[in-house]
């Protein structure tokens, strides 16, 4: 019995010990296997990318007293940091992808914003944007200070540069036209306040040369003024929608001083109404002798129909001191014409004899401009040396009725027109749809929204 017992035992032993060594498992003290170390997995560098814009901030419009909010949406590895401008300077504790103005006013109204975003692997600079402010009063649509070096400098609200803001008119599309003199071009102005230069001129096969005045026609056509360098205008371009350009010939008009010394028709102002019609103001001039005062001019304003017909529709005759040149000219939606010249704004009565409306004894009126409702508003700069009850620098009105007051006074009572961007030497005059006026000159357009 003890032998069955001892092989019982030794035959328990020798299986588990084949069981530990099938196993590969330490069952004792005596197993000496050395454990292999698996290898750390291997982890691939992550790429490291410069910051980008992947949402630029957009243009805000506010009405005056309410904030604004601007905001970028960027992506690139590592910690990105933010700081917004205005105008050029850095705002204090702007380092957000968001940044909210205070309550705007009027006088922000213009203001451009930008927002630069870094991290360790570069930096980009956003596309600039403005701010708008909406509201009764004065404030900057587009331009800045005049810098002969920044002369035609497309862009956005204050950052946009005109070297000379001329004749103004809007598009018919919402937009602003606007004659660059200083440049020889044609630079067009959105209501956000987003200029371009629409037509490059200045050079010998461009399609402007010498640019003085500009009408919008119907299906983007444009009407210019031109001249082949900077003495009298003698041509009427029309350029088409698609850029091509042509030369309206208007001819020599019966009734124009002939002879020695007569120049050929200078146009001096031109216009068009709703049913598709261009109005072109010119001026012929024979010198007298000895002196100028006795000098013969004749200036007329001629009517061009569709189908190409031309008439005659204003005119004055005379010596200079009688006959004056005409700069400006507007017409209502029933095609009344209404003319500016050396005697003031007039228009042609039932009669078809000048009428004056408004008299330069009263005000310098520099420019013209009619609305929907037939009321006709003027511009006017200061008297040189002349007294006069007429507010410096006031936007003047005609009601339909004739009756004449001051729509804008800058230097009246009410705030909202007082701006130290007020345009003294204003250039152009413009109205859109919704009875807002537009002033350009001294390198910059305002908008003026009326009570």
């Amino acid at each position: 019995m003890s032998n069955l017992t001892s092989r019982f035992k030794r035959s328990g032993a020798l299986a588990g010990g084949l069981l530990c060594l099938a196993g590969m498992t330490a069952c004792g003290s005596d197993d000496n296997t050395t454990q292999v170390k698996q290898p750390d997995p291997v982890v691939a560098p992550q790429p490291v990318t410069a910051a980008s814009i992947t949402t630029q901030p957009r243009t805000q419009a506010v009405q005056a007293g309410q904030p604004a909010t601007f905001s970028v949406v960027a992506s690139g590895s590592g910690t990105l940091s933010y700081q917004w401008w205005r105008n050029g300077v850095a705002v204090a504790g702007a380092t957000s992808a968001i940044y909210t103005t205070l309550a705007a006013t009027l006088a922000d109204s213009g203001d451009v914003l930008s927002v630069v975003v870094r991290n360790e692997a570069g930096t980009v600079n956003s596309d600039a944007v403005a701010l708008q402010v909406d509201g009764i009063g004065a404030r900057v649509l587009a331009g800045g200070a005049v810098e002969p070096t920044r002369a035609q400098v497309d862009g956005v609200g204050k950052q946009a540069r005109f070297l000379a803001a001329g004749p103004v008119v809007n598009d018919g599309a919402g937009n602003l036209l606007l004659v660059d003199t200083g440049v020889k071009a044609v630079r067009k102005i959105t209501q956000a306040g987003v200029v371009s230069t629409a037509i490059v001129g200045g050079t010998t096969t461009s399609a402007l040369r010498s640019p003085r005045d500009i009408a919008a026609g119907a299906n983007g056509v444009t009407y210019v003024i031109d001249g082949i360098d900077a003495s009298a205008s003698t041509v009427v371009r029309k350029l088409g929608a698609d850029g091509v350009a042509s030369t309206i010939e208007l001819g020599v008009t019966p009734g124009d001083p002939a002879g020695t010394g007569v120049a050929p028709p200078a146009f001096t102002a031109i216009a068009t109404d709703l049913a598709g019609n261009l109005y072109v103001a010119s001026e012929v001039t024979r010198p007298g002798e000895p002196e100028c005062s006795s000098c013969f001019k004749r200036a007329i304003v001629r009517k061009v129909a569709p189908d190409g017909k031309v008439t005659i529709v204003f005119e004055n005759l005379g010596p200079h001191a009688v006959a004056a040149t005409i700069t400006d000219l507007a017409v209502d939606k029933n095609g009344k014409l209404f003319v500016l010249d050396d005697r003031g704004i007039r228009t042609v009565d039932g009669t078809g004899l000048p009428l004056t409306l408004m008299g330069n004894d009263q005000a310098f009126i520099k420019a013209i401009a009619v609305d929907a409702n037939g009321n006709l508003y003027f511009a006017t700069e200061p008297f040189s040396g002349r007294p006069s009850t007429w507010p410096i620098g006031a936007i003047g009105k005609i009601a339909a009725d004739g009756k004449v007051s001051v729509a804008v006074d800058p230097n009246g009572s009410d705030a909202r027109f007082k701006t130290a961007d007020w345009i003294a030497n204003p250039a152009g005059l413009a109205i859109d749809a919704a009875g807002a006026l537009y002033v350009s000159g001294n390198g910059r357009v305002l908008k003026l929204v009326l009570p």
